[in-house]
């Protein structure tokens, strides 16, 4: 797992892996998703979210069913969360 912060998106263009964003409105609920492994997860602020260029850039767009109708998770708790479900895709 390598994880890095404050990536520009340019800097993207030569991964060679299926880019996957978060996004309270956009995408599918992570829950009915087949996640592609591997996978680079980009994350954008609570609030902010992705920026339009990332969110272009995406092979997916993910959302996180939050039932209660809270708009936004915490980035700590979403990547928790998603990389949760990454592992286990893997199994």
């Amino acid at each position: 797992l390598r994880l890095v912060e404050g990536v520009e998106p340019d800097a993207l263009a030569g991964l060679t892996v299926p880019i996957v964003v978060t996004s309270s409105h956009h995408g599918s609920f992570l829950h009915q998703q087949k996640l592609p492994m591997p996978c680079a997860w980009a994350m954008g602020h609570e609030g902010q979210g992705i920026s339009d260029d990332l969110m272009a850039r995406a092979s997916l767009k993910m959302r996180i069913d939050q039932p209660g109708g809270e708009e936004s998770l915490n980035v700590a708790a979403a990547a928790a969360i998603c990389l949760h479900a990454s592992a286990l895709a893997q199994h």
